[in-house]
């Protein structure tokens, strides 16, 4: 578990240094802060939160700012599960009006970023005298117990109400002080009172937090949650106790009822209004809408598209492609969207790294690279079935996977597989001392070994594609031609061969394309990168707008208007008209835009979510 973060805690008579309770939502969670208020609301402190969290939405004016980094679904999310937690019979008004009325005046507000790096250093720069509670978009897991994975946000939005809230309106129930009736019950739990972190904990304590920066206060706040979670059954999944056990033992709504009764009925009172259904992030009574601020001078602001022109794009686009999904990655998830960025499904949770994102042919799974696993785990091989959601690993090499897709025909899944693990010591420091080759498996043999719960390793697959290690070369970006050859050969594969692979310093990279049974390689442009073709198998596009055009053989020019940032990795639709595209360097987005060579060509910004590789299913999803 990550240090906590520091939190000042001011009144109108007292200012105190205090720890702030740890995050516990799993077992490499990043941490929480709350930073109680003064009451101060001014609108130079909205403008400073604005300029380090340019995206807001506000739960019954109650602000939740975030980083352009955050992900719009996660932030959407997070609304949903504060408005249910205030408004749990989601009738359009808050549960306990006093509650929501304290959270105002505290200036109450949730933070929101990508993840607990992006997050840390913005904690220096927060204007003083409001109220924060901090949760990353990472650990935001929209119907998380699904996949055995806990949803921060249920934790984090909780922390909030009852930290500023609960113990605001009810300081003789709630206050994290001791002689508070909650504060007495979570003594009972821990077997004492302790200001300090006893070791070790008394025989048949059931509450065991041992984070030695967490003080007396954090303690009652995350006793407070834990307790009111497991009594809306939220911590009952499968796998959860063992995670969390060393730290709470009543997982249970039984648990909690039968051994402490104290805690129980403090928050079954009905006189408190607190939640009695776990939120689901399916807020009814309302539909939140994110505001983007513009930050002055800041040249990753993105292109506002809500114009005319961009408007349309992006509903032609979805009636053109109607049924067609987009599937992309964020660094962490696996996602799944409309062509007009609405329908965002989170598919796969692949934190700490997810990507290399493709299709199967009948778009009936979406493949992906991950990190998931131990510390140091390489880059295995993944899909998700796009419907049931079960995720399968595919390999288990222990060296990176680079890339994988499966050809169009269903007979071949080929990945790049680098000669390493670049999550192991220094090693991602310096990439030239590694080089990758690609391998290839009839897909009838490696669905067997799947079948039969094992996971592929190379010796399984042959040597497709390769060279001598010590000429460094690195086969990758592999991209099957989705139109089947009507000549009776094998399906085409794009891929690139790049000399000394280095992030700043590529001596060259070229796009090759070859056939499955190995003949018929052949190089098709130079220092060109990240080859992906066309439904129709005419043109290839490249990362630099460009494409090759096998009707005459030549490299033309795609062109788009109307952004401000870098374009780059056109995925041009099926119908042919359109192409998704990434836009930025850092924190990419999706953009959108008709199919063109001419200067004037309107595209539209895609803001559902940050995308890296969006690529279009092959198949409407839902035939």
């Amino acid at each position: 578990m990550n240090k906590p973060m520091k939190f000042t805690l001011l009144t109108a008579m007292v200012a105190m240094t205090l720890t702030a309770c740890g995050s516990s939502s799993s077992k490499n969670n990043s941490t929480s802060s709350v930073t109680a208020a003064d009451g101060s609301n001014s609108t130079s402190e909205s403008n400073a939160l604005s300029k380090l969290f340019p995206q807001s939405t506000t739960v019954f004016d109650i602000p939740i700012y975030a980083t352009a980094a955050t992900p719009k679904n996660k932030i959407l999310h997070a609304a949903n599960v504060m408005a249910e937690y205030l408004d749990n019979d989601e009738d359009g008004i808050p549960d306990n009006p006093l509650i929501v009325a304290r959270l105002k005046s505290q200036a109450a507000a949730l933070l929101m970023a990508k993840d607990f790096q992006e997050m840390e250093p913005l904690f220096e720069k927060l204007p003083e005298g409001n109220a924060y509670q901090d949760l990353n978009a990472q650990e935001t897991i929209p119907g998380g117990a699904a996949k055995g994975q806990f949803d921060a946000a249920l934790e984090e939005v909780l922390h909030l109400i009852t930290h500023v809230g609960y113990a605001g309106v009810y300081p003789g129930v709630f206050g994290e002080n001791t002689g508070s009736a909650i504060a007495d019950a979570m003594d009972t739990a821990r077997g004492g009172q302790f200001t300090s972190i006893p070791s070790p904990y008394p025989a048949g304590a059931w509450y065991t937090y041992d984070d030695a920066t967490c003080d007396y206060s954090c303690m009652v706040t995350e006793y407070t949650y834990w307790s009111l979670t497991s009594v809306l059954g939220a911590q009952t999944f499968s796998g959860r106790l063992a995670e969390i056990e060393s730290e709470w033992k009543l997982n249970t709504p039984d648990k909690v009822r039968t051994q402490d009764v104290a805690v129980h009925t403090i928050l079954t009172d009905a006189q408190y209004a607190l939640a009695t259904v776990l939120p689901d992030g399916n807020y009814g009574a309302k539909t939140f809408e994110i505001v983007n601020s513009t930050k002055e001078g800041d040249s990753s602001t993105v292109t506002d598209s809500t114009d005319a022109d961009s408007s349309n794009v992006l509903q032609d686009v979805a009636a053109a492609n109607s049924g067609h999904k987009i599937a992309f990655g964020d660094e962490f998830t696996i996602y799944m969207m409309d062509p007009d960025g609405t329908g965002v499904q989170e598919l796969a949770n692949g934190s700490p790294n997810a990507g290399y994102v493709s299709w199967g042919p009948q778009a009936e799974y979406v493949y992906f690279a991950s990190t998931r696993g131990p510390d140091n785990s390489a880059w295995e091989a993944f899909r998700v079935d796009v419907k049931s959601l079960e995720l399968t690993q595919l390999s288990l090499f222990g060296e990176d996977v680079r890339s994988l897709g499966v050809s169009p025909d269903g007979k071949y899944i080929a990945m790049s597989i680098m000669n390493g693990n670049s999550n192991i010591g220094n090693n991602n420091d310096n990439l030239t001392q590694f080089h990758t080759d690609i391998y290839i498996i009839d897909m009838m043999d490696a669905e067997t070994i799947w079948s039969s719960g094992n996971t592929l390793i190379k010796s399984d697959m042959r040597l497709f594609v390769s060279s001598p290690a010590a000429e460094q070369f690195w086969y990758e970006e592999l991209n099957w031609n989705p139109a089947l050859p009507n000549d009776g050969e094998e399906p085409t594969l794009a891929f690139t061969k790049t000399w000394r692979y280095d992030e700043d310093d590529v001596s060259y990279t070229h796009v090759y394309t070859i056939l499955a049974d190995g003949n018929d390689e052949q190089l098709i442009v130079e220092n060109k990168d990240q080859p992906i073709w066309g439904f129709s198998g005419k043109r290839l596009t490249f990362l630099d707008f460009s494409y090759h055009d096998f009707t005459d053989d030549q490299l033309k020019q795609l062109q788009v208007s109307g952004f401000t940032e870098e374009t780059s990795a056109p995925a041009i639709s099926p119908d042919g008209k359109f192409v998704v595209f990434e836009i930025g360097d850092e924190n990419r987005q999706a953009g959108i835009a008709r199919l063109s060579e001419e200067a004037d060509n309107d595209g539209g910004l895609i803001e559902s979510t940050f995308a890296y590789e969006p690529r279009w299913s092959p198949k409407p999803v839902n035939e």
